[in-house]
C-alpha cells in the first residue's frame, strides 16, 4: 500500500498536479486516496529521500521548489569533481566493471522502451557510480554521492521521455563508455562532461518551461 500512495504521490509532482512548495498533511492524503494515515506516513519518508518532498520547521512537508539557481550551482560543483572522479577511476576500471557498464547501458535502454523511469533510475545510477568507484578516492566518492543526491529531484521531475532526449542520452552514455574501454581518461572526461552540461540543458528548460505555462496547466 505504501508504494502504491508513492508511486501516485510521485506522479502527481512530476505531472505538477503537486505544485511546487504546496504542503502535504497526512490525513487529508489519506482521505483523498482512500488509505489509513500510515502507508501515506511511510511514502512521506521515501519521498523525502528522493528529495521529491521537504520538511520544514513552520511548514511541515512541503513539495520539493526547484530553481535555475541551485540547478546551476550543484552542477557547477559536480561536473568537475565527476570529471576529476572520471580520470582517475579510467586507468583502474576492470573487465568486470566494463560489464557492469554495458548491463546498465541495456538496462537504460530497457527502461526507454518500457517508460520505467524508477529503473532508468537506478540504471543510470550503476552507470555513473561504477566508474567514480574505480578513482578509489573515498572522499572523492562521498562528495559525489551527496551531490547526486541532491540532484535527483530535479531529474525526477522533469523526467524526458521525448524520443529525441532518450537517443541524446544513448549516444552520450556511450561515448563515455567507448572511450573509457579505449583507457583514454582524456576522452572520457570530455564525454563525461559533455554529459552532464547537456543535462542540466535539458532541465533547466524544464525549468523555465514549467514557469512559463499557465497555473492551471
Amino acid at each position: 500500500m505504501a508504494e502504491a500512495v508513492t508511486k501516485r504521490l510521485r506522479e502527481e509532482i512530476q505531472s505538477g498536479e503537486l505544485q511546487p512548495g504546496q504542503r502535504l498533511r497526512q490525513a487529508h492524503v489519506a482521505a483523498a486516496y482512500g488509505v489509513s494515515t500510515t502507508p501515506v506516513r511511510e511514502s512521506f519518508v521515501k519521498l523525502e529521500r528522493e528529495g521529491l518532498l521537504v520538511s520544514t520547521a513552520h511548514r511541515g512537508v512541503v513539495v520539493f521548489e526547484p530553481t535555475i539557481e541551485e540547478l546551476n550551482e550543484l552542477y557547477e560543483i559536480r561536473i568537475p569533481l565527476e570529471s576529476l572522479a572520471t580520470e582517475l577511476a579510467v586507468p583502474n576500471l576492470t573487465d568486470d566493471d566494463l560489464g557492469l557498464l554495458r548491463d546498465a547501458m541495456a538496462g537504460m535502454k530497457e527502461s526507454a522502451e518500457t517508460a520505467d523511469a524508477e529503473l532508468g533510475g537506478r540504471m543510470n545510477e550503476l552507470f555513473h557510480m561504477t566508474i567514480y568507484a574505480a578513482s578509489k578516492r573515498p572522499r572523492l566518492l562521498r562528495l559525489i554521492e551527496s551531490l547526486r543526491a541532491s540532484s535527483q529531484a530535479y531529474l525526477a521531475i522533469f523526467v524526458v521521455s521525448a524520443d529525441h532526449r532518450v537517443v541524446h542520452t544513448e549516444e552520450e552514455h556511450q561515448a563515455i563508455y567507448d572511450a573509457c574501454a579505449k583507457g583514454s581518461p582524456e576522452e572520457a572526461v570530455e564525454a563525461m562532461a559533455a554529459h552532464l552540461r547537456r543535462t542540466v540543458e535539458v532541465v533547466a528548460e524544464g525549468l523555465e518551461g514549467k514557469a512559463a505555462a499557465p497555473a492551471s496547466a
